[in-house]
């Protein structure tokens, strides 16, 4: 097939497409509607994933958390490299914080405890989480959070009654903003806010309120009770090996069955498990609208066949070649597809624009929409696959027809 007869066989096909505008317009929103389910659920579990993914780099690769278990055990699927630790009355001690830094893998170690605290401003009283650091660590702590001050100073040092609030409690919280140097009720104690944090993007962390771990011990009486210790482990160090020092160091004191003691990175890599899995999920709902798309197209094209079967019977009268019908109506088919691909791209992007948008006025602003070219790619393959799937069939039909029996109206 010559260029001059491809030329002359596009425009044939283009010129259908304008001929039947309602037909073909409701065509491509059968496509449209399935791609952009397809690109929108896609965009918003990669803006998930991706959001984690950036909470965790701020841990690092090479930490480890220590935990107590209170939620029951067991080991299933991947997760057997998890160790999990059971038990309701063990508890982390300033003890094993001090056993678990001495040991030759472990750079620092760090415990804190949480309490939920009555908090009270300016005669409006909410509940929220307060973390409790040790004073001669809180600068290292937040650091290897990823948190920053914006305003003020942090509680390093300090032994008294101040306070390191995050910046969604000192703007949003309240009726009225708290501003550094504002005194705060903490369960009926007066506090001064003595800081203020930088946003980590999102609302529950932005939140948090943050008081010396010693303030903590005198003032509500939280003992020496950590809610977990966090663990840097040395560079040159192998973390799976250091993981099980550990376990194996806490077992001395410990029951065994006490503890959950896991890196980062095991964090992160169920989390991406449990997206994926949910990805798949609803990428697969989505292609059934993917599926009702190509029924249409075959759908219109069928049709279109059955209106034109005189033009079909006069072209091939005058020579026209099999693969000249077939070629007509299978790129009739793949047109319309891929404009309902492309307008489906737009669509999904604005979607899940619209859905950051909402998660950024909400306070994540970690939660960030990328469209890349390999997504674009995947619709715009889909898209195809959908336009030769449907339209084989109709055109295979066409080109079997007979030029007499066409020429007489007869399918």
């Amino acid at each position: 097939m010559n260029s001059e007869k491809i030329k002359q066989l596009l425009n044939l096909t283009v010129k259908n497409i304008f001929r039947r505008k309602v037909r073909s317009f409701l065509t491509v929103l059968s496509v449209v509607i399935g791609i952009t389910a397809v690109i929108a659920l896609i965009l918003l579990s990669t803006g998930l994933f991706n959001s984690v993914e950036s909470m965790f780099e701020t841990f690092g690769t090479n930490t480890i958390f220590v935990i107590p278990s209170t939620f029951g055990g067991g080991r299933t699927g991947d997760f057997s490299n998890l160790s999990t630790r059971t038990a309701t009355e063990q508890q982390l001690t300033d003890r094993d914080l001090q056993n678990l830094e001495r040991l030759p893998e472990i750079d620092k170690a760090f415990g804190y405890s949480y309490k939920m605290s009555s908090i009270e401003f300016r005669r409006e009283e909410k509940f929220q989480l307060n973390a409790f650091i040790s004073e001669k660590d809180f600068d290292e702590v937040i650091d290897l959070m990823g948190l920053e001050l914006r305003e003020g100073t942090s509680i390093q040092g300090q032994t008294s009654r101040k306070i390191v609030v995050g910046p969604y409690f000192a703007d949003h919280f309240f009726e009225r903003k708290v501003e550094v140097g504002n005194r705060i009720k903490v369960d009926g104690y007066d506090f001064r806010v003595v800081g203020i944090l930088e946003s980590v993007g999102n609302v529950q962390d932005d939140s948090q309120i943050y008081t010396s771990l010693e303030v903590g011990r005198s003032l509500f009486g939280i003992g020496e009770r950590l809610e977990q210790i966090m663990l840097r482990i040395d560079d040159r160090e192998d973390i799976e090996y250091a993981k099980e020092r550990v376990e194996r160091r806490l077992e001395r004191d410990h029951e065994e069955d006490t503890f959950i003691v896991i890196t980062s990175q095991q964090i992160l890599n169920m989390i991406q498990m449990v997206l994926n899995m949910l990805t798949v999920v609803l990428v697969a709902i989505a292609l059934i609208s993917v599926v009702v798309g190509s029924i249409g197209i075959m759908n219109s094209i069928y049709t279109s066949v059955l209106e034109r079967i005189k033009e079909i019977g006069i072209l091939k009268s005058i020579g026209a070649k099999i693969s000249d019908i077939v070629f007509i109506f299978l790129v009739e088919s793949v047109v319309l597809s891929l404009i309902g691909g492309i307008i489906g791209i737009g669509l999904g992007y604005g979607i899940a624009k619209l859905v950051e948008y909402y998660a950024i006025t909400k306070g994540f602003d970690m939660f960030i929409i990328v469209l890349t070219p390999q997504i674009v790619l995947l619709a715009m393959g889909l898209s195809l696959f959908v336009g030769v799937i449907a339209g084989i069939f109709p055109s295979k039909k066409a080109s079997k027809l007979k030029p007499v029996d066409a020429l007489r109206n007869i399918f």
